[in-house]
């Protein structure tokens, strides 16, 4: 491994109020492992196995990104009087089983147990928030679904148990904008009830938000749609709401100007994430969370950068022979406002960029996976060892395996042919077991 005393990596940053010792960053991890409430319906809580998950990452100064928690229902001031009549509509935002949200007590009380074990190590930790938006179905939520558009997404996913059709999804009001909205802000008033440090606002990878972003999903013809301003109002609305209900100071956004997932293959990339990194930072936010232009869910970095080197000018391409880059974006985001990257780094790549400005910080996902001791590792130069894609996301009879406890491919080495690969679909000298099968049509994917 590359040795880390001749770079930035383990130097301070602010971000936002948080005072960081190290710039390795905890990137979200939806791994399914919640328990299901047995009061609540269509609910999962944290448990004690996912304390331990987080304090096996936590480190002094390091940042934690929470898994992604579904925004719940827009209720009056004191948010006292939650009781399970409510659980339905709060998972409007839900298109997966074993998510662990925040608006029953039950879960409150058990992500307060996980900030203060990640507290009690000298961390920090972020609460994601994540609307589906079309992604969900109504065999898992019992609503209807919400999306910017009636445009619902081709084949099928896992409603309830059985694979289904994506349904058709509502064109969402101006005032069913202005509700979501709402949900968010609660749901980050409670994040801040439950000891979190802040809140990240899951805006890429074909969820609500980039359902507005998109060109091939909205097709709006209101004020949320038809240009690119217009087509990044509704994050831009929503970012500005939970800057006046929480503090700038404490408020992220995660996007992937360069995305395919879930079906969004919008135009101007270029220029709509400029104009969305100018609009975000000139409201002082903590960060912009930004994934790679060579990160894919279901294709190698290979696939995804050859698909991107063919596609037309206006997705952001300006000549053939050049790779998009997040360089346009970092230029638009002007302090105090940083901006981590993730999306494809190991011990060998996350090093130079940091020393050379591109970016504040590296968040790790696969790595950390198999690595709870990553901080440590990156920082003496140790060996990684190998994630275990069959793993990422529960259920499992055992959940602790993969997950607090090492599987049996987490026991080998990492070896530097592992980059480049796709997040869901193993290479082809990979046996693909059922397991494996299942995952891919899940919609549990942040």
């Amino acid at each position: 491994p590359a040795a880390s005393y001749s770079t930035s990596m383990f130097t301070s940053l602010d971000v936002g109020s948080l005072h960081l010792k190290h710039r390795v960053v905890l990137a979200p991890l939806t791994r399914n492992r919640a328990t299901p409430s047995t009061t609540h319906l269509r609910t999962w809580f944290p448990n004690e196995l996912l304390v331990e998950h987080y304090t096996q990452r936590a480190t002094a100064g390091g940042l934690l990104i929470s898994e992604a928690m579904h925004v719940m229902i827009a209720v009056p001031d004191d948010l006292a009087y939650l009781t399970p009549i409510y659980s339905p509509v709060s998972l409007r935002a839900s298109g997966a089983l074993g998510v662990p949200g925040l608006w029953t007590d039950e879960q409150l009380d058990g992500w307060k147990r996980v900030t203060e074990a990640v507290h009690a190590q000298g961390a920090y930790i972020i609460c994601q928030l994540w609307h589906q938006g079309r992604q969900t179905h109504s065999r898992v939520t019992g609503l209807d679904t919400w999306s910017s558009s009636a445009v619902a997404i081709t084949g099928s996913e896992h409603g309830g148990g059985e694979s289904v059709p994506y349904e058709r999804p509502h064109p969402m009001s101006a005032e069913e904008i202005a509700l979501t909205h709402d949900e968010y802000v609660n749901t980050a008033l409670r994040a801040l009830l439950a000891g979190f440090d802040g809140v990240e606002v899951h805006a890429a990878n074909g969820y609500l938000p980039d359902q507005f972003h998109h060109s091939n999903v909205n097709q709006r013809g209101d004020q949320y749609g038809g240009s690119y301003q217009n087509r990044c109002r509704f994050t831009v609305e929503l970012v500005t709401k939970l800057c006046g209900a929480i503090g700038k100071e404490r408020v992220g956004v995660r996007l992937a100007p360069f995305g395919l997932f879930n079906e969004v293959n919008g135009k101007e990339r270029v220029v709509q994430w400029t104009y969305l990194c100018s609009e975000l930072s000139k409201r002082g936010i903590a960060y912009v969370h930004m994934i790679e232009p060579r990160f894919d869910e279901w294709k190698s970095e290979i696939e995804k950068i050859d698909i991107l080197l063919h596609a037309a000018d206006d997705m952001g391409v300006a000549h053939e022979s050049s790779i998009p880059s997040l360089k346009p974006f970092r230029a638009a985001i002007r302090p105090p406002t940083k901006l981590i990257v993730a999306g494809g780094y190991n011990w060998i790549n996350c090093w130079d960029g940091i020393d050379r400005g591109d970016h504040d910080a590296v968040a790790f996902g696969r790595y950390f996976t198999s690595n709870p001791d990553l901080v440590e590792r990156l920082r003496t130069g140790q060996r990684l060892r190998r994630y275990d894609r069959s793993t990422f996301y529960g259920p499992f009879p055992d959940p602790a395996y993969g997950y607090t406890a090492l599987s049996e491919k987490n026991r080998e080495w990492a070896v530097p042919e592992d980059a480049g690969q796709s997040q869901l679909v193993p290479p082809q000298n990979e046996a693909t077991t059922e397991k494996d099968t299942l995952d891919q049509d899940s919609s549990a994917r942040t």
